[in-house]
């Protein structure tokens, strides 16, 4: 065998072993990238897609949470920690304006019956009164403390929605902010309801589903988790799957 030979037969067996390489690294890859997706806590979404619709007023985007930090005395709570979407109020000829961010607030001080004036309210300067909390589960639960003396309406005694009583509260591109919230399910208006109110420049402007409001004007909410848990453990199954027959082919052709 001359040298030009060796070489060429030299220059063979490095190919097949760069390529074999290379083969290994994509199942590596693969297999690493899978592995995250199955080990990532899945069950722990927190980010939540949201669809707002009543009256004049209407509102799709984004929330996120932290599900590792609940908020401490309210079950099922979890305080917002951001927003993103659009905001429309034909009313006033807004329409998908930006939602800018949350008004950020504390923790409520939680009294021992699980009732708690909210850390927002309007003798605070806002609007409308809010706490940020929410409730991925739908299940909110009645928080409302006891009315001060002469309140004609008496205390809210519902629970249930992905708000509580005080609500969201946001800020909306052109001086605009907004407050979300639940009523809880109440019997006399048959199951549970929410209401949205608008403010410009920190003036009320319109309210709809006010808990006290005999018309009915709620609206409506829809909440969906996003990524959905179970299509990220699919993803993640199917990944290693794929990655292990690869895996078991390139073994066979080496």
């Amino acid at each position: 065998m001359n040298v030009s030979s060796v070489k060429r037969a030299l220059s063979t067996v490095l190919h097949h072993q760069a390529a074999s390489a290379s083969r290994l690294s994509i199942v590596a890859s693969t297999l690493a990238v899978a592995g995250a997706l199955v080990a990532a806590p899945a069950a722990k979404a927190d980010t939540y897609s949201f669809s707002v619709s009543g009256g004049t007023m209407s509102a799709n985007g984004i929330i996120t949470f932290d599900r590792t930090a609940p908020v401490p005395g309210v079950p099922g709570g979890y305080q917002v920690t951001g927003i993103t979407g659009t905001f429309s109020d034909s009313s006033v000829g807004l329409s998908n304006a930006a939602i800018t961010g949350l008004q950020t607030i504390g923790l409520p001080s939680v009294d021992p019956d699980g009732t708690f004036i909210p850390p927002g309210r309007q003798v605070d300067g806002y609007p409308f009164s809010f706490d940020n909390i929410f409730f991925p589960d739908g299940n909110s639960p009645a928080v409302c403390p006891p009315p001060p003396p002469g309140d004609p309406n008496g205390p809210w005694p519902f629970g249930g929605g992905f708000f509580d009583i005080y609500g969201l509260y946001f800020y909306v591109d052109g001086g605009y902010s907004v407050d979300i919230w639940s009523n809880g399910f109440v019997p006399p208006l048959g199951g549970l309801t929410y209401g949205i109110g608008d403010a410009l420049n920190g003036d009320p402007l319109n309210v709809f589903g006010e808990p006290f409001n005999p018309n009915g004007d709620y609206v409506t909410v829809q909440i969906t988790a996003t990524p959905e848990p179970g299509s990220l453990l699919l993803i993640g199954t199917g990944a290693l799957g794929f990655a292990g027959s690869l895996a078991r082919r390139l073994r066979k052709a080496a």
